[in-house]
């Protein structure tokens, strides 16, 4: 079932927070600043507070939107 997914591309360098499924079916959540979006891999590319990079799976995503900083 896909989800409700707000986030574009385009909001690059913006703060954003996604719900997503993981393989294992268990759900992830990412928050931080859209690095880029991987077009090849089909990947939201996430850079949270502590520094490290969240790859989030578009078709995987629950929810996303932009959130405010």
């Amino acid at each position: 079932m896909e989800g409700r997914n707000l986030v574009t591309p385009a909001d690059t360098g913006r703060r954003v927070s996604f719900q997503f499924e993981l393989p294992n079916g268990f759900v992830g959540e990412a928050v931080g600043i859209l690095e880029y979006f991987d077009e090849d891999a089909a990947t939201y590319v996430v850079r949270r507070k502590d520094g490290d990079l969240a790859r989030v799976p578009s078709r995987g995503v629950r929810f996303g939107k932009v959130v405010p900083g």
